[in-house]
């Protein structure tokens, strides 16, 4: 299950609405005509949708009168926020926020269709989508959607032949399109964000290549940050046959475990949630690799991506999982996955007595056989 969406929300509260100088803040001015008199909230709904790993927040809130609504604050750094209104069916926008006086202007059916003026981060980048990406997505759903009949078909020579003569063409263009939207606008947030949904599906070097082309401001903002640490910092941290480094996280209970307590045994660390069906299917297995070498010297560890702690708990027990979870409720922001730049659940890792790292985002059947090896030996 993917968990792309996502990684910024961990730092978003840092940038609360807050006290500023007048000449130094955001003002946002919004009229959606349908609304009337209700509540409108400020968060940090991401604007391509997200999944259940997704943790949303809201900052701020105020209600409208006659259609209209102000939000006012300061940010002290580029982020993409949610305007919502939330009893409407389409019901929020994301904006790029910067402190400027941006205005917006829409109706409460389309809510995600509105307007932004006042904005140049927002400006610069809506133009790139609109111009030059959009065009170019429409010509890949059309061949989508062609694959897609042919999927029912089980014709899988002209799905490769559609492949490589289309398909493979529009995504160079679409990655030379992004490469020079970087180059012409490195200080736009937008472009920062488009290179991190697409970071784990292009060739690293051009990723890094294209990073370092980006304004100080922006490699220092959250989103920066963790990109940073994807393209340069994890590869050199986290190695075969090396320490993982230590974290702490809550257990049920609340009490923070540090996995440094944890040495002496082998650690099987399993990420899962109690929404990914997937994880939910290997439970069994764990729990007979559980039976088998618990007592051999094995610990599980389940780290869970879930932003509910009720429902974790209550599926803990539910299914009778004897190992011990930990989880900070952060679901794809979780310092752990962040850490360990897990991408997808489940996701598995396997850690010697030492603590250095046997196997790393790996499936549970590979961990398997090297236990049914170990318990031989």
């Amino acid at each position: 299950m993917n968990l792309r969406h996502f990684f910024i929300a961990l730092m978003l509260i840092i940038s609360l609405p807050g006290l500023a100088q007048k000449n130094n803040e955001y003002i946002i001015s919004g009229r959606i005509n349908g609304i009337g008199n209700t509540k409108v909230l400020l968060g940090n709904k991401p604007k391509n949708g997200y999944s259940s790993a997704f943790k949303v927040q809201y900052f701020d809130s105020c209600y409208s009168k006659n259609d209209h609504f102000t939000f006012r604050g300061y940010t002290n750094e580029l982020a993409f926020y949610s305007i919502e209104v939330p009893d409407s069916a389409n019901g929020w926008i994301s904006i790029i926020l910067e402190n400027k006086k941006i205005e917006i202007t829409g109706i409460k059916d389309s809510i995600y269709r509105s307007r932004i003026t006042g904005s140049p981060q927002n400006d610069v980048y809506n133009s790139y989508k609109t111009k030059i990406e959009y065009p170019l997505l429409m010509k890949k759903r059309i061949i989508y959607k062609v694959i897609d009949s042919l999927s029912k078909l089980n014709d899988t020579i002209e799905i490769t032949q559609l492949e490589k003569k289309y398909l493979g063409p529009y995504n160079r263009k679409s990655e030379d399109n992004l490469y020079r939207f970087i180059e012409e606008n490195p200080t736009n947030y937008g472009a920062l964000y488009e290179l991190s949904e697409i970071s784990d599906l292009i060739n690293i070097d051009s990723t890094r290549k294209y990073y370092l082309k980006f304004s100080e401001e922006l490699k220092n903002t959250s989103l920066g940050k963790m990109l940073k640490y994807r393209l340069f910092e994890y590869t050199k941290l986290i190695h075969l046959k090396k320490p993982m480094p230590n974290f702490s996280m809550p257990d049920t209970a609340g009490i923070i475990i540090n996995t440094s307590e944890l040495r002496g045994k082998y650690i099987l660390i399993d990420f899962w949630a109690s929404w990914c069906g997937p994880c939910i299917d290997e439970m069994p297995k764990l729990k007979k690799i559980d039976s088998l070498y618990s007592s051999k010297g094995l610990q599980i560890l389940g780290i869970s991506m879930d932003t509910d702690g009720k429902l974790w708990r209550e599926f803990i027990k539910k299914n009778k999982i004897a190992w011990l979870n930990l989880s900070d409720l952060q679901g794809s922001n979780n310092k752990a996955a962040r850490l360990l730049n897990v991408e997808s659940i489940p996701s598995t890792f396997l850690l010697d007595p030492e603590g250095n790292i046997l196997f790393k985002n790996a499936p549970l059947s590979e961990i398997e056989r090297f236990l049914l090896g170990w318990k031989s030996n």
